[in-house]
Parts: structure tokens; sequence; C-alpha cells
């Protein structure tokens, strides 16, 4: 509450008050853009800053250290109207190593790979073990057709196809 310096003058003994109000920011019509591509870009790369810097203080040549990691893969889920397409970044999995089970509102993909190295020199003998996986599901935001899903490996990319059911139905709206 502030008071007005004016009436603290002339009426000493009465003291008047005015509330203070902040300003609003008036409403914007036009909303700033925000899109999720943005924010979903700004999670891989920060997925990728954090492992490349794991790597570094902890490199893959002591396998000790990387034993059962276990880790979610970057994922994009994509409407194209009649089916969705998701693309998972595996890289270094085959395709017999990975999973993918698909239900009418969800999908699963998960992994698993072990590696082993043995060797035999003058004195000593080493062996070391590691494994790596990953797992993650996803809940879909409509019903897919799960006896037409498809899936393709390539380059560390796995991408799924996804019929959907019953495509929900869009109109464009003119402008008058």
């Amino acid at each position: 509450m502030v008071q007005h310096e004016s009436k603290k003058k002339t009426a000493s003994k009465k003291k008047e008050t005015v509330p203070i109000t902040p300003k609003q920011k008036p409403p914007s019509i036009l909303e700033p853009y925000q899109s999720s591509d943005l924010w979903m870009e700004f999670d891989r790369a920060f997925e990728r800053f954090r492992r490349d810097f794991k790597d570094l203080l902890w490199p893959s040549e002591l396998p000790m250290t990387r034993e059962m990691e276990t880790r979610m893969p970057a994922i994009d889920l994509e409407d194209k109207g009649d089916k969705y397409v998701m693309t998972a970044e595996v890289p270094g999995f085959k395709n017999e190593e990975i999973e993918i089970n698909v239900w009418d509102s969800a999908v699963e993909i998960s992994g698993c790979r072990e590696t082993a190295q043995d060797e035999e020199t003058k004195g000593y003998v080493r062996k070391e073990r590691s494994s790596e996986s990953f797992y993650r599901r996803m809940a879909l935001p409509e019903e897919v057709k799960i006896e037409n899903a498809e899936a393709n490996l390539k380059n560390g990319i796995l991408e799924l196809v996804l019929p959907k059911k019953v495509p929900k139905k869009k109109k464009k709206v003119p402008i008058k």
C-alpha cells in the first residue's frame, strides 16, 4: 500500500491509502509458436551429450563399468493421418537382439546384447563380459491394427509403421 504525499501534507490526521494493482499484459491474439519438434530435438541433443560425456569419463574399453547398463532410446512418434510412424535410436543392435510388442494402444521395444572378450597370453588369461540393454514402452493416442504393424532396422534406427484402426477425421477450416 502506498500513501499519497499530497494527502499526508494537508490532512495529517487522516491517512488514505490506495491499493496498487499490478498491470497485466494484455491478452495476445497470436500465441508464440511452440514446436514439439524443437523440444524433441533438444531432448535428443541433451541425451547424446550426456551419453558422450559419460563415454568420455568412463570409456567403453572398460566393460566392467558399463556392465548391465539399461538405457531408454530416443523415440519419435509421427502422426501420418492413417498411420503412426515411430522411430527409435538403437545403435549397435542387430535385428535378432531387438524385441517389439504391439498392443492396440501401446508399443514396447526392448533389446539386449552381450559381448565377451577372451584373451590368453603368456602368464595370464583375461576374460571380460559386458551386457547392454534398453527398454521403452509408449502409449499410443489411438488404437492401431496390430496385425499390420511393420518394423525395419537400418543404420541403428528402428522404424515401426503402425496403421490406425479408425483414423480420426479432420477438416480444414477456411478463413473468412
